[in-house]
């Protein structure tokens, strides 16, 4: 057993040091030899399915795990690689028997549950999925989101004529999708101070809803408590009540003043007769653990950028803002991210602007929240908040959304928006 087991290993190793290497040929030819091999053992299967999703091979966990479970049906970390698998591909709703049934043999295991979660979610069944949503805070090393202040978490009860504190949590875009609830909570007679993250602060504070900003753990006191994630379990969110609020982020005139007078600068007024100003955002937080799959090589926007009769605004921030200079002498493509300093700035900026096109980060949000128009390019492993199969967005009006069909394949969806800037475009003329 020892000897088989060190057999597996190896051949586990091997197989990853293929997937990184790409050595296709050789990669399959092992994977092969492992599945025969141990054909009958749904450890080992399981083990295997693991590795492949760890390295990127989804296509390949998911036919490995369905091997393992025509050996044993019950193992629960089978359906939940199948159910990875699947998903990431965004393959959401052939992924939910497996997500069930690893969290129906899981009951107390975060991991299983909170997947689950995210395809209910995903799939509109948010009365579920807003419950079963509690469990990421069970997450080893999650424990950073535990915030415990002295005063009472909020359960649900009536908070008219209460002191609540609003909790931010997770990503920027988390906490700026999630702070519509203040203006729920003062619509219900609560007075509301919230804690973000500081480069939250600016457009938290800019909220009529907001009493108070805070970066740090307020002494309080307050009648109560809640995470901004779990606002939606305890108001019963369901879908027809969304956006809730609309808009609820503005930016102060004097920043819009700003920035309008710098961007009329490098596209003067006379020329907007037909000329469009359009933001773009390519990339999010090298960070996050699925990055790969949501940002864009600022190559593959090169079909846009050549499109006539549009001014280009980068609103790029971090390690990747100065990539779109590299462009500059070859397109109409200004570099604004060197000069913002926050989100409010981004704000006022995108008053300014006819459009922004993004990827699936925390700039598509504050837009939406805003109310201003933007279009975002939805990886095929769609977040739970895109829902599925959808072009529009029940949290965002005045969102349209571009989806991936096949992950990694970002041409088709550059084409498509290409054609529905061209059309919006066509139609423009028309008016003027």
């Amino acid at each position: 057993m020892m000897l088989e087991q060190d057999t597996l290993q190896e051949g586990l190793d091997l197989i990853a040091a293929l997937s990184k290497s790409n050595l296709i040929s050789q990669l399959e030819e092992a994977v092969t030899d492992l599945r025969t091999r141990f054909a009958d053992n749904a450890n080992a299967l399981k083990s295997l399915a693991f590795v492949l999703n760890t390295n990127d091979r989804f296509a390949e966990a998911c036919s490995v795990a369905r091997q393992g479970l025509t050996v044993d049906p019950t193992h629960p970390l089978l359906h939940h690689n199948a159910a990875r698998s699947l998903g990431i591909r965004g393959r959401t709703i052939e992924s939910r028997p497996y997500s069930m049934e690893a969290a129906r043999l899981l009951p107390d295991n975060p991991y299983m549950q909170f997947h689950l979660a995210g395809v209910q979610l995903a799939l509109g069944e948010y009365d579920e999925g807003w419950k079963r949503y509690r469990w990421f805070y069970e997450i080893p090393g999650a424990a950073h989101q535990r915030t415990s202040p002295t005063f009472p978490e909020w359960n649900g009860e009536p908070v008219a004529g209460c002191q609540f504190l609003l909790v931010g949590e997770q990503g920027c875009g988390d906490q700026i999708q999630f702070l519509r609830f203040a203006n729920w909570l003062v619509w219900q007679g609560a007075t509301v101070d919230v804690l973000v993250s500081e480069p939250i602060a600016g457009l938290a504070a800019s909220m009529d809803s907001v009493r108070a900003v805070f970066t740090t753990m307020p002494p309080g006191p307050y009648t109560y408590w809640c995470h901004m994630l779990r606002m939606p379990e305890h108001v019963k969110l369901d879908l027809q009540m969304l956006p809730v609020a609309m808009p609820y982020l503005s930016a102060t005139r004097d920043k819009q003043r700003h920035w309008k007078t710098r961007i009329d600068g490098m596209s003067p007024p006379a020329r907007r007769v037909k000329n469009r100003r359009v933001g773009i955002v390519w990339a999010g937080n090298s960070a996050h653990p699925l990055d790969r799959f949501r940002s864009i090589r600022l190559d593959t926007l090169r079909p846009l950028f050549a499109l006539t009769d549009i001014t280009w605004f980068s609103v790029q921030k971090g390690d990747r803002e100065y990539e779109s200079e590299s462009l500059s002498n070859e397109f109409e493509l200004h570099n604004l991210g060197p000069a913002i300093d926050d989100f409010t700035d981004t704000l006022a900026i995108l008053h300014s602007l006819d459009l922004l096109i993004t990827v699936d980060t925390s700039v598509a949000h504050l837009a939406g929240a805003a109310a201003l128009p933007v279009w975002t390019f939805v990886a095929a492993n769609t977040e739970w908040r895109w829902l599925v199969d959808r072009t529009d967005s029940p949290w965002y009006p005045s969102m349209r959304l571009f989806r991936q069909h096949q992950l990694g394949d970002w041409e088709t969806v550059i084409e498509e928006v290409r054609y529905a800037l061209q059309d919006g475009l066509s139609m423009h003329d028309a008016e003027t």
